[in-house]
């Protein structure tokens, strides 16, 4: 039992990076004190902004009798959160971790080392749970002078259970069908962009409701969920009117799932993880005349083969580039005024002419492979610093993945929209120039943020995609130099090409700091 805490905690501080906090002696100790209390501020951020959105459902939840549903809400929310977030996560979390020939040559039995993950698992969703139920809790018990019950925190600590019990599941399964595919990252992209598009159209579905259609909606949304997932039902009847029976199944279900699921991974662990990190061998060798290419060319191909073969990587980084593509279909399957109406947006035509300069902008900041490139590295780091190359060139081929991804998009979506809104030939060239500047500008930024917040401690390349301080810092970068020059002077074609050559000249400072510094930061690292 001791070796089983021993590696949990091992795994829950590798997540947190709290190491590099405690050592003085690290150089990046002030980057890791700066990134924890970051991280720290946008946690209150989010609590605030749960506390803010219940506070201002209760009053309706009262009138309507149903106070209690606003708890049975952050339970929904919790468990659905959880189930989303840890799908495509199990893979690599229980199957693909990185120290596994480390874990298993040691004397350590492999379900010792299997239920670690898996609780390592629980112990960070938990958090998760923890930071939606009690801003909303705060918010419940302080209005009306609601009674505090400690029962509800004791509540919290079975919810992440079957949320990742079932994601598990499913990913397991999704992993092992598209296991059968030649190109397994095909069925990956196809279901990533399925939940872009579903996520996006829920939220839009909701926003601009007024305090009663969100409590309307909400209880709707429990009411489907209970159906689904009895255990909301439990959850409901232990706050209003405590019964032992309601308790037994409420802890005893999750529980004894979790055991029976623990007991079957173990059995048939290493027959799942062979067929899930198996790979198709081509036997068909035909020998071929190869084309050798310059450094920069090479690095390139290396570069965006390496990119395409992550599916985590791509839907994270083409988030922008997917929406405006999203955005072209929906203007060809649908006319203005459904689109105004579901998206509530008066004179959908003449606002999106006015605000479309600054959609795709804001499309091409949000698509950013640079600011995790050089970490995705990782431990094969030192091969591209040992290669006959310029460092230079190495950073180029990287800029060069994500311009592949936006310069692209940014020509066909301007041909649309430009003709679609029937431009002028100004603004036919401002709607290509302006969004190219921003997406050069993300490219350089990124690889610059990345230099100096490099991130190698990582077991999944979704803590590097998601969760790492460069990735955080060129998304709030490119929020600001987007909406910045918009806050600041009325929308006109005038000054959308003032900015755009702002922009470029931004472009050739950071490239010209970019040459001059990265080579020695690169070398250190």
């Amino acid at each position: 039992m001791s070796k089983f805490w021993l590696i949990t905690k091992i795994n829950i501080l590798n997540f947190f990076n709290i190491k590099s906090l405690n050592n003085s002696k690290n150089k990046n100790n002030k980057k890791s004190v700066f990134k924890g209390l970051l991280i720290l501020f946008i946690i209150l951020y989010i609590a605030w902004y749960i506390y803010f959105i219940c506070k201002e459902m209760m009053p309706t939840f009262i009138v309507i009798g149903k106070p209690i549903y606003l708890l049975a809400l952050l339970f929904t929310a919790s468990s659905l959160y959880i189930l989303y977030a840890n799908i495509f996560k199990i893979k690599s979390t229980l199957f693909d971790f990185k120290d596994y020939d480390l874990l298993m040559s040691l004397p350590i039995k492999r379900n010792i080392v299997i239920t670690s993950k898996i609780a390592s698992l629980y112990i960070l969703n938990l958090i998760y749970a923890l930071i939606v139920m009690i801003p909303g809790y705060i918010a419940y018990i302080s209005y009306a002078d609601l009674p505090c019950d400690i029962l509800y925190f004791i509540l919290i600590l079975t919810i992440p259970i079957v949320p990742i019990l079932i994601s598990s599941i499913i990913g397991i399964l999704l992993a092992w069908l598209t296991s059968f595919i030649k190109n397994k990252n095909i069925g990956s992209y196809i279901i990533y962009i399925s939940m872009i598009i579903f996520a996006f159209f829920i939220s839009y579905s909701s926003s601009g409701m007024d305090s009663e259609k969100m409590t309307t909606g909400s209880i709707n949304l429990v009411n489907t969920f209970s159906r689904y997932y009895p255990l909301t039902n439990n959850y409901i009847n232990l706050l209003e009117s405590f019964k032992i029976l309601d308790l037994v199944i409420y802890f005893g279900v999750p529980i004894v799932l979790a055991i029976i699921f623990v007991l079957l991974i173990n059995k048939v662990y290493i027959g799942i993880r062979t067929r899930l990190l198996r790979t198709n061998v081509k036997r068909d060798y035909v020998i071929k005349t190869y084309n050798y290419n310059n450094s920069l060319i090479s690095l390139y191909k290396k570069e965006l083969k390496r990119y395409l073969s992550c599916p985590i990587y791509v839907i994270n980084t083409a988030f922008g580039c997917i929406l405006l593509l999203m955005m072209i279909v929906a203007l060809l399957l649908f006319n203005d005024n459904t689109i105004g109406e579901f998206m509530q947006i008066p004179n959908f035509s003449e606002q999106i002419k006015n605000y479309i300069f600054m959609i795709m902008s804001m499309a091409c900041v949000m698509s950013c492979t640079t600011n995790s490139s050089i970490s995705l590295e990782g431990k094969s780091l030192w091969i591209i610093k040992m290669l006959p190359v310029n460092v230079r060139n190495i950073l180029l081929s990287k800029i060069m993945v994500n311009l592949t991804l936006l310069v692209p998009t940014v020509i066909i979506s301007g041909t649309f929209f430009g003709i679609y809104l029937h431009l002028n030939m100004i603004e036919f060239l401002i709607i290509y120039l302006m969004p190219l500047a921003y997406a050069i500008f993300i490219s350089l930024m990124g690889v610059v943020l990345n230099l100096m917040f490099p991130r190698f401690d990582y077991e999944s390349e979704i803590k590097v995609v998601k969760q790492s301080m460069a990735v955080f810092l060129s998304i709030l970068i490119g929020f600001i130099v987007v909406f910045v020059p918009g806050l600041l002077h009325d929308y006109s074609i005038s000054y959308f090409s003032l900015v755009t050559l702002i922009i470029y000249v931004i472009n050739v400072i950071l490239y010209i700091g970019m040459n001059r510094y990265s080579n020695n930061k690169f070398i250190k690292l």
